[in-house]
């Protein structure tokens, strides 16, 4: 699978950070970040960054994957709700899927998301793990 680098800098604020766009009118919350209000339509939408933190509402576990995230298999996609009340589909890392339970605390990191095996370019994204000391052991 082919990287491009300019597509990945015009996601930078989806792969890099979470933005989330919050309505000034209704309050409205969304993810990713739209300029329009999806509730109200109002065009007054401020764009926010979310904290990272959350909860795990529920998860699956992939065993077939797409080109370029062969690797990773299998791949733990969880449905996260971040603190700010969006709910993201999102990958889980470093967990073992027997430790994971809806409503375990979850922050987001900063991982290897894929290699470019045509022109040698590594994707980052985020991915979310479990909060080790939120008392989930």
């Amino acid at each position: 699978m082919k990287i491009s680098p300019s597509t990945s800098w015009r996601l930078k604020d989806t792969l890099y950070r979470l933005a989330l766009g919050k309505c000034k009118k209704c309050g409205n919350i969304k993810f990713p970040y739209q300029k329009i209000c999806e509730v109200c339509g109002s065009l007054d939408v401020e764009k926010i960054f979310s904290k990272g933190t959350g909860s795990l509402v529920d998860y699956t576990i992939l065993y077939q994957a797409r080109d370029g995230f062969e690797k990773q298999s299998p791949m733990i996609v969880g449905l996260v709700r971040l603190d700010e009340g969006v709910d993201i589909v999102a990958p889980i890392t470093d967990a073992e899927p027997s430790k994971l339970k809806e409503g375990v605390r979850v922050e987001a990191v900063f991982r290897r998301m894929r290699n470019d095996s045509y022109n040698g370019l590594i994707q980052y994204g985020i991915k979310f793990r479990v909060v080790l000391d939120a008392g989930n052991n």
